[in-house]
């Protein structure tokens, strides 16, 4: 049986509201370095076109990059962002995630076998703020056992699960230690402790699927 995290409130122009999870599943207690990423595949269809009549720039605060303009920990809620770009104002959480504007992104990410589809809230077109909110409901989504035992090998599960321990570790205060480990595993651990966003870059299977880089 698969177990959710329930909804995150909405990422707004107003605010930025933290997540609330939902029922634990915690894997097996395996003890490991944190070391680099799986090489899990993502496989794109074959007979999706490669070029457009109009191509689509990714906004500048969420282009792939070197040197990213968000400072953005995929383990954190969206409101701890910071940027290089003298802050990020609420006109521009607000402003198409894409040029033009798009009314659905799909995101990949190499370490992940499931996709993360990003709907607009305005009803029209994809707006930074759905990204990044998309992004980290998304990403903290709980795994179920199912999902945690179907990893390639063990010492992926091994990789995992010292992710998951490194982030609940991370945090401020026991009973906060102790209720994001109860609450288990989440799709973010998948990446393995890559949970640095370094922006999205196009991918051949067509203009509204985006490549999440990680390190």
């Amino acid at each position: 049986m698969t177990v959710h995290a329930p909804p995150t409130p909405p990422l707004s122009t107003a605010s930025f509201s933290p997540a609330s999870s939902a029922a634990p599943l915690t894997p097996p207690s395996y003890s490991s370095t944190l070391p680099g990423p799986s090489p899990y595949i993502i496989s794109f269809p074959t007979n999706a076109p490669t070029t457009y009549a109009t191509p689509v720039r990714m906004h500048v605060l969420l282009q792939a990059s070197g040197s990213p303009a968000l400072t953005f920990d995929l383990t954190q809620h969206p409101s701890t962002i910071t940027s290089h770009h003298k802050g990020i104002s609420l006109r521009a959480l607000s402003e198409p995630a894409t040029k033009p504007p798009l009314s659905v992104i799909t995101i990949v990410v190499a370490h992940l076998p499931w996709s993360i589809i990003v709907h607009p809230s305005n009803g029209t077109y994809v707006t930074i703020a759905d990204v990044l909110e998309g992004l980290y409901r998304k990403l903290r989504t709980n795994i179920s056992a199912q999902e945690f035992h179907a990893l390639p090998t063990e010492k992926d599960m091994r990789r995992v699960t010292a992710a998951y321990e490194q982030r609940y570790r991370r945090l401020r205060g026991s009973r906060e230690c102790e209720d994001e480990k109860r609450r288990g595993v989440r799709r973010v651990d998948f990446l393995m402790g890559h949970t640095r966003f370094m922006g999205l870059s196009s991918t051949s299977s067509g203009r509204d699927v985006w490549f999440l880089n990680t390190t």
